[in-house]
């Protein structure tokens, strides 16, 4: 009898246990960098293969207490969409913004990465700065970018731009060259370069302008719709951002990943 009892206080106690379960996730991000969304962790000045970021962070934080453990990949970019596209070996792709194309295969959560976008330039050649009052005024400069990067949030100056470079130390010097005048990246971009050191983006070398007429970028985690809990991850990273901004925890995270 006792075994009966025990047996069906055991097999009571099952369903809860699977209740309790926590599902491992994968969220990627781009090999070549892209702070401070998530980079490779540098130890004595090198990059190692341990991934940093606010992203990862943000969604660590986020995750807290659900049934979601998350972990975080960088791959070439078009692979992390893919796999993630996929839902079975990725899930998440990080700081993603928004397309509705992408709508199609992806949830997209609340956004939580602002970004604002600035015109940077040699200080050497423009003294006085870059006067832009308009998006038309920044068209009017010759302007260089990263390859395989949309500029579409530049409205006219988007089809004005060389896109060659294949990383920003390229950038900048086809800027030393007289090749363009200007690049646009968000600040927060370049300060998450500076914190790691990169040389080209350090110092006093460059100078920057805002750009007018543009509204902060806003990021987003995306879900691959074809993850079998794709609507429970959402809800419960959705949920996880605003505990965070009550908390006012994300300005203090994001500013780790900056440089002063």
């Amino acid at each position: 009898m006792k075994r009966i009892v025990l047996a069906c206080l055991l097999g009571a106690a099952m369903p809860a246990v699977a209740q309790t379960a926590r599902f491992e996730v994968r969220a990627c991000g781009g090999a070549n960098e892209w702070p401070p969304s998530s980079y490779y962790l540098r130890r004595s000045g090198q990059p190692t293969d341990e991934v940093a970021g606010f992203s990862p962070d943000v969604l660590a934080a986020a995750l807290e207490g659900s049934r979601f453990k998350p972990g975080a990949v960088l791959l070439p970019f078009a692979r992390c969409i893919a796999q993630a596209r996929a839902g079975a070996d990725v899930q998440i792709v990080m700081a993603a913004f928004h397309n509705p194309q992408r709508a199609e295969d992806f949830l997209y959560s609340e956004p939580y990465l602002t970004l604002k976008p600035r015109a940077y330039f040699l200080a050497q050649h423009w003294p006085k700065g870059l006067a832009l009052r308009s998006l038309d005024d920044l068209a009017g400069h010759r302007l260089c970018g990263l390859n395989g990067i949309s500029y579409a949030h530049l409205g006219p100056a988007a089809q004005k731009i060389y896109t060659g470079a294949p990383d920003y130390t390229a950038l900048v010097r086809m800027l030393q060259s007289g090749r363009c005048d200007a690049f646009v990246e968000s600040e927060e971009v370049i300060n998450g370069f500076r914190l790691l050191g990169m040389p080209a983006l350090s110092g006093s070398l460059l100078a920057s302008a805002a750009v007018p007429d543009v509204p902060p970028l806003q990021a987003h985690f995306i879900v691959s719709r074809q993850y079998p809990q794709a609507q429970a991850l959402l809800d419960a990273i959705d949920s996880g951002l605003q505990r965070l901004r009550r908390e006012h925890r994300l300005a203090p995270m994001l500013q780790r990943h900056q440089a002063n």
